[in-house]
């Protein structure tokens, strides 16, 4: 018998009430989506952690015969043994394809676990910077905690640069897809497969923090074999959630048929062990996926970006870079604004990572000041960095701007730093070089404008053990500064 006690209940522990027919004296109650939470707002005993536990634990025991293991769904994204294998980094398919890697653990554990009202936790790491206690204890109510890694850096504290509120702000504030979420491989003109993996320009959220902190964890986490720490699914929990957020509060996906049509073919794994094909354009609904955030609390972003720059910033993308050969003999980084035609001087001879360009020879678009002066900004002033080269994952490069000459600094307190680039398959995926994008509007703004010069620098520098070879991540590196 259905009483109003035990449907208490049930709701209560979050289970779902779901009426086959009309109960005499009550309505029918509608299923309401799971909803993904933060983790450090469950208790360690909450059922949703409790249901994560269980469903790790069934997955790594799993044998042959007795469905996908953990390390099979492990195997999608790289290998055992470190490397990468179907997974797109560096280019606009990583967000689609990683929101549906995701959703193939979150339908996998209900199923193990045979409770259908999980959805899967994320780690809020620019809100609760520690690693979430249900992953750092060995140990839960006496038995061994499948959450845990040993080797992974459970002590690490995320820093302002990777996740504080000038860095979130700065990814909340793109407009542009291709900022946010990397851009299309350059040259890409059909649906062909080998572009699902092919070197785009990493944007904002990809290069940081998602690629920092995947590093700076460690143990599996700063390889191909990633997922076989469960922490990855909280990492890339909250990457999809930010866009989700990003969506809510405006952004828009690229409508581009290359992007919304490229199939990611028998990438995963159905609960039965049959393999599942998605696109981005089924990806794009979370709620259509059987899973919420939340409510979706909409708002406009703080700038508006002209529909046509838009269009000039994808055209941008879809060219490539204009600056990709080397240039021979020369040691000094080189910066091109876009038109040609605009003034190029690579300057600081005895400091190979300075450089700077002129924009007052620009016709066809506003000059610097009169973009950072706007009222209600219709421009951006873009760096794109291409050719990066870094000799292991275990490097960054700390990226400064400025208006005037900048001073020989590597420390991130100096006013001029913008941001830190990370690493995260930059050898693995076979890329000639890795390329990031750096929003400079805001931060030139923020420092103040004195001239029409635009002063970029980059410096290499080891998160691991001191390495002097990481300088060779930017000493063939180069950049263009567009005003799009």
């Amino acid at each position: 018998m259905i009483t109003r006690r035990r449907t208490l209940q049930s709701l209560t522990l979050g289970g779902v009430a779901v009426f086959a027919g009309v109960v005499p004296g009550t309505r029918l109650l509608a299923q309401p989506l799971p909803r993904r939470r933060e983790i450090n707002g469950l208790a360690l005993n909450d059922p949703m952690v409790q249901t994560l536990r269980d469903g790790v634990r069934i997955l790594k025991a799993r044998t042959a015969g007795q469905g996908p293991s953990w390390s099979d769904l492990c195997a999608i994204h790289g290998s055992l043994a470190g490397g990468f294998n179907k997974c797109p980094h560096g280019n606009w398919y990583f967000l689609p394809w990683h929101r549906a890697y995701l959703l193939m653990y979150e339908r996998m554990i209900r199923s193990v676990t045979s409770n259908n009202a999980f959805a899967m936790p994320y780690w809020d790491w620019a809100a609760n910077r520690t690693v979430p206690q249900a992953f750092k204890d060995a140990n839960f109510n006496g038995q061994p905690n499948p959450l845990f890694v040993a080797n992974r850096n459970n002590a690490y504290s995320i820093p302002d640069t990777y996740s504080g509120p000038s860095v979130m702000t700065n990814i909340f504030g793109q407009t542009n897809f291709e900022l946010f979420g990397s851009s299309r491989p350059a040259g890409q003109n059909n649906l062909n497969a080998s572009w699902i993996k092919a070197g785009g320009t990493q944007g904002t959220l990809e290069a940081t923090p998602h690629n920092n902190i995947h590093v700076r964890l460690g143990g599996f986490m700063p390889n191909g074999n990633s997922p076989m720490d469960p922490i990855f699914l909280m990492h890339h929990g909250n990457i999809d959630r930010i866009w989700w957020s990003w969506n809510c509060r405006g952004g828009a996906n690229t409508t581009d048929p290359l992007w919304r049509n490229m199939p990611f073919t028998n990438n995963y794994f159905n609960p039965n062990g049959t393999m599942a094909t998605f696109k981005p354009s089924d990806l794009l609904s979370v709620s259509a996926l059987g899973y919420s955030y939340g409510l979706c609390l909409t708002r406009l972003p703080h700038f508006v970006i002209r529909d046509l720059a838009d269009l000039r910033l994808a055209s941008i993308f879809r060219a490539g870079s204009a600056v990709r050969a080397n240039v021979a003999g020369a040691q000094l980084l080189r910066v091109q604004a876009r038109p040609s035609g605009a003034t190029l001087e690579a300057v600081g001879a005895a400091t190979p990572r300075s450089l700077r360009t002129t924009f007052s020879n620009l016709t066809a678009r506003p000059q610097a000041l009169q973009v950072l002066r706007a009222d209600q900004r219709t421009s951006q002033i873009v760096a794109l960095i291409h050719d990066l080269t870094p000799p292991t994952d275990e490097v960054e490069v700390l990226v400064f701007a400025g208006t005037g000459e900048l001073r020989p600094t590597a420390d991130e307190r100096d006013p001029s730093f913008v941001t830190s680039i990370g690493f995260f398959g930059a050898h693995a995926h076979g890329h000639d070089g890795v390329s990031a994008s750096v929003d400079l509007t805001e931060h030139l703004r923020r420092i103040g404008a004195n001239s029409d010069e635009v002063h970029v620098r980059l410096v290499a520098r080891p998160t691991g053990q001191s390495d002097a070879a990481v300088q060779e991540t930017v000493a063939r590196a180069q950049v263009e500064v567009v005003i799009v």
